[in-house]
């Protein structure tokens, strides 16, 4: 799509709109999974199908019914939603923008029931079916971009959000193997209904913050030259080709078991758990993210440089995405402990850090847009989710108590280890000089060896339980 679109008006207005759906869509469908899921899941404990069956019928009816309402609101309100999100854009790029909205907005009808779907997948330990969608849901975009872009414009990626919605629902069902067929019930006055939908605000709000940063991060880029937004959003994608496979798909796995263990009470056990998973995402994340500031400017041009993405859009992408990676380790970190306070039902807590997040992602895109311009913005995400993932940390030991000096002790390792892993190959490859492709190739290579090589040297053993965790979820899968 960078090839195709490149960082002109087209694409600062289609990654606009892309930004407004990337607000909604987590907020009805992660919001959705964190309060639903722990309810389905106590019901599959107790085996209670006929109950947990019911209340997966009414969910998906009742959001259907919301996400029309969403539509609606999105077709008539358009212009002003795209006044508020993209203050900057004027004349013909604001009007595509407003057009694109419309086009797209049918979308939310097939995401919810989807959302709903992965939910009860997880909880029979369907990974891959619950997962698979969002692989799927590119490929109509991949197609509107490469055989229909240069016909109809720019209108043909809209439209391939819809049927990508489509697809991402559809994909999901033939792994639902236990019976299960979705039947209408409007019969919201249940106790457990209403119990869900009075955790339901606080978890969409949870939920949306997040995305609701990049969409800040983006209002404000409208105000700076062409291109800017677009250089955020391929920052923000290369950035989530490591969260989305790697950070949240682990936190996604993990979130029933975790449920399981605050269900049966076991503190001391989920304690041992939270403190292995973070471990695991230190071990994971801070070398990738050392990794993506050091190899920044190859990364990105062997992603995206080619057809409209030129040099400059390499170099105003790059410095963004090193700045976002910055924020890797404490994203998924955050995700996790945030998954602590739903499975105790406690929906307040995560929406007032959420919103304390938001407030220091705004006043610091204020203060660093002035100095560093689109940079500011970035790093001012970063710095908002290190400072999130500290509240967050104090805040949860109301409900469990986390060993931190092995937390401590393990990031000091990874970091020192991640350090030279880095540092060997960039230094070769400062000297001498290759293709982009090859000195990626080589420098992951010898990375990962020295890596590995520090690891086993420093004693620290949580790359073995990583190494354990894939095996465990391959054969689930």
């Amino acid at each position: 799509m960078a090839a195709f679109l490149g960082t002109t008006s087209q694409s600062d207005a289609y990654y606009m709109i892309w930004s407004v759906h990337a607000v909604v869509y987590p907020m009805m469908s992660v919001g959705i999974w964190r309060v639903f899921l722990p309810l389905y899941k106590g019901h599959i404990a107790k085996n209670e199908y006929s109950l947990a069956d019911s209340l997966t019928n009414k969910t998906i009816s009742f959001f259907t019914l919301i996400s029309i309402v969403v539509i609606i609101l999105l077709f008539v309100l358009a212009p002003l939603v795209v006044s508020v999100v993209a203050p900057g854009f004027k004349g013909e790029t604001r009007e595509l923008c407003i057009r694109l909205v419309r086009i797209s907005a049918p979308m939310y009808v097939f995401i919810i029931s989807a959302a709903v779907y992965a939910s009860v997948l997880q909880c029979h330990d369907q990974f891959l079916g619950s997962q698979i969608r969002e692989v799927v849901s590119h490929i109509p975009t991949i197609i509107a971009a490469v055989f229909f872009y240069r016909t109809f414009g720019i209108e043909a990626m809209a439209i391939a959000l819809v049927i990508a919605s489509v697809l991402r629902l559809l994909i999901e069902l033939p792994f639902v193997r236990w019976g299960y067929r979705f039947k209408p019930d409007t019969d919201f006055n249940t106790l457990e209904f209403r119990l869900m939908l009075k955790r339901l605000p606080s978890a969409l709000i949870s939920a949306g913050v997040a995305q609701l940063n990049t969409l800040v991060d983006k209002a404000m880029a409208s105000t700076l030259p062409t291109g800017t937004v677009s250089g955020l959003n391929y920052g923000h994608k290369l950035l989530n080709v490591f969260s989305g496979l790697l950070s949240s798909a682990i936190a996604t796995a993990m979130y029933p078991q975790m449920i399981e263990l605050i269900s049966l009470n076991k503190k001391e056990e989920l304690g041992k758990l939270i403190v292995r998973i973070v471990n695991i995402f230190c071990v994971l994340m801070i070398p990738i993210t050392i990794a993506c500031v050091a190899f920044r400017y190859e990364l990105v041009s062997a992603v995206f440089q080619r057809g409209a993405f030129d040099e400059t859009s390499t170099k105003l992408t790059a410095n963004v995405f090193a700045l976002y990676s910055l924020s890797l380790f404490f994203v998924a970190c955050n995700t996790v402990i945030s998954n602590i306070f739903y499975g105790y039902g406690d929906t307040k807590t995560p929406m007032h850090i959420s919103i304390v997040n938001l407030l220091i992602n705004v006043l610091l895109n204020l203060i660093l847009i002035r100095f560093l311009g689109v940079n500011g913005l970035a790093l001012a995400t970063s710095l908002s989710a290190i400072l999130t993932f500290l509240i967050r940390m104090s805040a949860v030991e109301k409900y469990v108590k986390i060993e931190r000096k092995l937390l401590i002790t393990t990031s000091l390792k990874v970091f020192f280890a991640s350090t030279v892993s880095c540092f060997v190959p960039r230094a070769i490859f400062w000297v001498y000089h290759f293709n982009k492709y090859l000195t990626l190739a080589c420098s992951a290579a010898i990375g990962v060896a020295v890596y590995l090589l520090m690891m086993n040297i420093l004693q620290v053993k949580e790359i073995y339980d990583l190494l354990m965790l894939i095996r465990q979820k391959r054969k689930k899968a």
